[in-house]
């Protein structure tokens, strides 16, 4: 089924538009929407990776102090130029995803990360914070797994993301209307494919990279 990644006929399940809180920001993110709101939702989180070269991502990993699961997140944050509580960004990621659905922390958590980005409740501001809710815990997810094994970064990486990748699954639904589970992890797509394929791969990549090469320096 891993068809359904390319083909234009399966959607992202809908999420219903809001105004605020963790509502708000599931409608106004590339990650649940398609077409053109998608494209242009997706442009924004883009330009914001662009001003990242992953090379000084990388870098900055690898300076950084000792591992802890915050670690990846304060990274990207720092990076993007936002001053950030990493626990709202646990805290919304817990409630991102449609089906877990809704919380008053992972709402005052929203809140606290718009102010963060600027105070104004638009889609720039939701791409900035979908960036760092999504790569909360599957980029955390991934750098415990590479410390956990022995041999060279770049290799490991790999295996990792072969054997063991943070992203197992994901749902689209089919021009019949029926919902449909995608097996990333059977397919060898960690980071999934399309138009809705991870824009932040090579940016995960070099955190991970790096903060496995400063854990072992030390």
């Amino acid at each position: 089924m891993t068809n359904a990644l390319t083909d234009a006929r399966f959607t992202v399940p809908p999420v219903p538009a809001a105004q605020s809180d963790m509502a708000w920001l599931r409608s106004a993110v590339a990650r649940f929407s398609s077409g053109e709101p998608h494209r242009r939702r997706r442009a924004l989180a883009v330009a914001e990776l662009a001003a990242v070269p992953p090379a000084t991502l990388r870098a900055s990993a690898c300076a950084a102090g000792p591992w802890h699961r915050d670690l990846p997140v304060a990274l990207l944050a720092g990076a993007l130029g936002l001053d950030v509580d990493p626990g709202d960004v646990v805290a919304a990621a817990r409630h991102y995803q449609p089906h877990t659905g809704d919380g008053h922390a992972a709402d005052a958590a929203v809140q606290r990360l718009v102010t963060a980005c600027g105070g104004i409740a638009d889609e720039h501001t939701a791409a900035r914070i979908g960036l760092l809710v999504q790569a909360c815990v599957a980029t955390a997810d991934l750098a415990e797994s590479v410390l956990r094994r022995p041999g060279p970064v770049e290799e490991v990486v790999v295996l990792v993301l072969r054997e063991e990748p943070p992203v197992r699954a994901t749902r689209r639904v089919g021009p019949d209307g029926a919902e449909v589970v995608v097996d990333l992890a059977g397919a060898g797509l960690p980071f999934g494919a399309g138009e809705h394929a991870c824009p932040g791969r090579e940016h995960a990549l070099a955190l991970v990279a790096g903060i496995a090469e400063g854990v072992r320096s030390r």
